[in-house]
């Protein structure tokens, strides 16, 4: 095989072109329902039903508008960011808190720590409805945002957990010993040294938290039963009906859900990359 049948990496030329090529097709097929699903927020009704074509005859904004007036979709898009956003918050302060100390002291029973944090990884979110639903009603947070922030910050700890002690063990040790022999007591040191070098790894928690919160479906239908508090993903459910004969306000309501975690993800993609890898060498 000639060198011009070679790629800069060495690689035959016929299995790059395939390589490249099946994940091609993969992209293609991940992102054609959504493409599909924003070019039918687009179209009129009579477009959607007749399947005449992927792209709308006439642009029209009218199905976006009909999502933001009737059924009020700006009130259950700042009931899911008040939600996320205070989840994510709680959790990177307790997360933090906790993966300090433990990335950086020696004591008895650290590793069991870490080794009940990890399980939690493992536990499947549908074991958890029952025991989680009785606590939340038993501290009387049924049917309240703030019960339904305090849920997503037990669910989500274990993983913003582990991350931040690896971020933690990332850092040099000798930034804190200078610190420690300057006097610096140890919460000084937590919050004026260790929490602005942590900024990539709180970032990625804060972000992860905010997506997978913004997208969780189950606890929120549980915990929420009030219209009036209900986050979006749990309105697009109650879409249907009042949706029946309005296909493109049903899918204009769900692109509006569904381009803001992609969005966030998109613009700060960089930040989750730099904090997930941040342990990868070390810990």
């Amino acid at each position: 095989m000639s060198d011009h049948d070679r790629t800069a990496w060495g690689r035959p030329l016929w299995l790059t072109i395939t390589y490249y090529a099946i994940i091609a097709w993969f992209c293609f097929a991940m992102l054609f329902p959504i493409l599909w699903l924003v070019l039918a927020a687009f179209k009129t009704n009579a477009e959607i039903l007749s399947a005449s074509g992927y792209f709308p005859r006439q642009w029209s904004l009218d199905g976006f508008e009909d999502a933001l007036t009737e059924i009020g979709l700006i009130r259950y898009l700042a009931n899911s960011f008040l939600v996320s956003a205070g989840a994510a918050s709680l959790v990177v302060v307790v997360s933090a808190m906790a993966a300090y100390p433990v990335a950086r002291f020696e004591f008895r029973g650290r590793n069991i720590v870490v080794t009940v944090f990890a399980l939690g990884l493992v536990m499947p979110f549908s074991a958890l409805i029952v025991p989680e639903t009785l606590i939340i009603r038993t501290l009387g947070l049924y049917d309240t945002r703030i019960g339904l922030m305090l849920l997503y910050a037990g669910l989500f700890l274990p993983i913003s957990f582990l991350v931040m002690r690896a971020f933690f063990l990332s850092l040099p040790l000798s930034i804190e010993e200078a610190a420690i022999m300057d006097g610096a007591s140890y919460w000084q040191i937590f919050t004026r040294i260790v929490l602005p070098l942590s900024g990539p790894g709180i970032s990625t928690v804060a972000i992860m938290i905010f997506v997978f919160t913004w997208n969780e479906f189950l606890f929120a239908t549980l915990v929420l039963s009030s219209e009036d508090k209900r986050t979006a993903q749990v309105a697009i459910r109650f879409f249907q009906s009042q949706f029946d004969f309005n296909l493109p306000g049903m899918f204009a309501a769900i692109t509006v859900v569904m381009l803001v975690p992609i969005m966030v993800f998109i613009v700060l993609q960089e930040r989750v990359v730099r904090g997930l890898t941040a342990g990868a060498v070390k810990g």
